[in-house]
């Protein structure tokens, strides 16, 4: 059985759905594994990177390093 391939606006909802669980999340690779659990395919992960980079210019999510210098994604106040 074919599966639909999760869209952007999915992604977006489902990534400040986890942060707002979770209050921040450290590096690029943990944000994807949370929001898409299971990748099933590489458009699939291209959408989650036009999605986080959506939120990023609309000022939604920040990013920022830590003291060990990991990226951390969080809900913007």
């Amino acid at each position: 059985m074919s599966m639909r391939t999760r869209t952007v606006s999915w992604c977006e909802g489902n990534i400040v759905k986890v942060l707002s669980e979770k209050c921040q999340i450290t590096t690029y690779m943990a944000l994807s594994s949370c929001v898409l659990v299971n990748v099933r395919s590489i458009e699939e992960q291209h959408n989650l990177d036009i999605a986080v980079a959506h939120l990023l210019s609309k000022k939604q999510i920040t990013q920022v390093k830590d003291q060990e210098g990991f990226t951390v994604y969080r809900l913007a106040a």
